[in-house]
């Protein structure tokens, strides 16, 4: 596992909140922090394209409901996260709590690159156990949330990637739960809430690789998850053409 975490940081409570973030992840990961200070002249392109080759395991970026109110919105901090080819851990105004993280909420839908986030949502458990012995295994817990679709072949999507993600969790003795629903609208803004609901949570997310028309006219459903109101941290990724994950 990579060693670095790159926080970015400012004078608002935002950055401070994400610095908190930083180092109590760097506890479960056993990494080092590296601060970057967020002024208007920061070179950001330079940070994220050097992240891979400079052994850096994620960013953390606060993200605000306003530019006003913090350096990223989800508006900006969108443009960012999608040319990163390293995981972002977006977070909002709450401070961490003791007990986080150790609820992971992986939403499952039709895309075979949903199969992606199964690899870093087992992560959390197994860094927990290996380095944070005092929190009791049963604490730990990866739930797998997806819609049971009507229509016959996005049902079988959704099944193709349910099986996976199971049968790789079952494979490196992941704790994990499934939990199937019906009449979702969004599995993404639905796994917000479910977040809300669990506690202790921390949700994965695929950013979006091709708008659609409907994107383009009422916003991506980025805008509703980076900076969320629920304040539920999110970790970000792309999906990697370098990465091999079978599409059934």
């Amino acid at each position: 596992m990579k060693n670095i975490i790159i926080v970015f940081v400012d004078d608002s409570d935002y950055g401070k909140i994400a610095l908190a973030h930083a180092q109590k992840l760097a506890q479960v990961f056993d990494a080092e922090v590296n601060e970057v200070f967020l002024h208007k002249n920061a070179d950001l392109r330079a940070v994220f394209s050097e992240a891979e080759n400079d052994n850096v395991l994620c960013f953390v970026m606060p993200v605000a409901d306003s530019k006003k109110r913090a350096f990223f919105n989800a508006k900006n901090a969108r443009k960012w996260i999608s040319k990163s080819r390293v995981p972002v851990f977006t977070v909002g105004n709450e401070m961490p709590k003791e007990n986080d993280y150790q609820q992971i909420i992986l939403p499952l839908d039709i895309n075979c690159q949903d199969k992606e986030l199964a690899l870093w949502a087992s992560y959390f458990p197994a860094y927990f156990q290996k380095n944070c012995a005092h929190i009791p295994k049963e604490n730990l817990l990866i739930h797998v949330i997806f819609n049971q679709y009507k229509d016959e072949l996005l049902r079988q999507k959704v099944e193709n990637n349910v099986a996976f993600v199971t049968k790789m969790f079952n494979n490196l003795e992941a704790p994990y739960k499934l939990h199937p629903f019906t009449k979702i609208d969004n599995i993404h803004t639905f796994g917000l809430n479910f977040a809300k609901k669990t506690g202790n949570s921390i949700m994965l997310f695929l950013m979006t690789e091709n708008y659609s028309l409907v994107d383009f006219i009422f916003g991506p459903i980025e805008n509703k998850i980076l900076g969320n109101k629920e304040n539920i941290p999110v970790l970000c990724l792309n999906a990697r053409e370098d990465i091999f994950v079978l599409c059934q």
